[in-house]
């Protein structure tokens, strides 16, 4: 069986428009045997991710065997499903996860993630004085993207048939 619908392929300019308006992701990690998901909230500037992650629980251990991801950022009106509600928007982004311990980059981090959460400016400035203090404790990451792409769809319509 084979499928025809009016999915849309984003192109570069669309998935960095729409990974700037949106605020939380789904990251995904995988320790070679299984996989684990989170929602986590992040900025996106200049192809990279900035995220903050704690430094317990199970994600601990599988960052510590495979730090290559995928993180997944995605728009459904309310209501989906509904005839006049069938959009979505989807990117999909592969990068590897890296430890920000480097002064510069946590800043750039703080400052981008109070940014991009619509925070008032010095929201971050506490957390900021805190982290520079011992900076290899930093809970800041980052993900630079090596591989996007982005799907969308209005109206959603798919059809089935057999191939000939």
């Amino acid at each position: 069986m084979k499928t025809r619908s009016n999915v849309q392929k984003m192109d570069q300019a669309a998935i960095d428009a729409f990974l700037k308006k949106y605020r939380v992701g789904v990251l995904g990690l995988h320790d070679g045997t299984r996989s684990y998901t989170i929602p986590l909230a992040y900025a996106y500037e200049n192809q990279t991710f900035y995220l903050t992650l704690g430094n317990e629980g199970r994600k601990t251990e599988y960052i510590s065997k495979n730090r290559n991801v995928c993180f997944t950022v995605f728009w459904i009106p309310e209501g989906f499903g509904a005839p006049d509600k069938m959009n979505w928007t989807s990117v999909v982004c592969d990068g590897e996860l890296e430890h920000l311990s480097d002064p510069e980059l946590i800043t750039r981090a703080v400052r981008g993630l109070v940014k991009h959460m619509g925070m008032p400016e010095g929201a971050g400035d506490n957390l900021l004085a805190l982290t520079l203090k011992n900076l290899q404790k930093s809970n800041f990451w980052q993900i630079k993207v090596t591989s996007a792409g982005g799907r969308t769809i209005e109206n959603e319509m798919i059809e089935f048939f057999e191939e000939e």
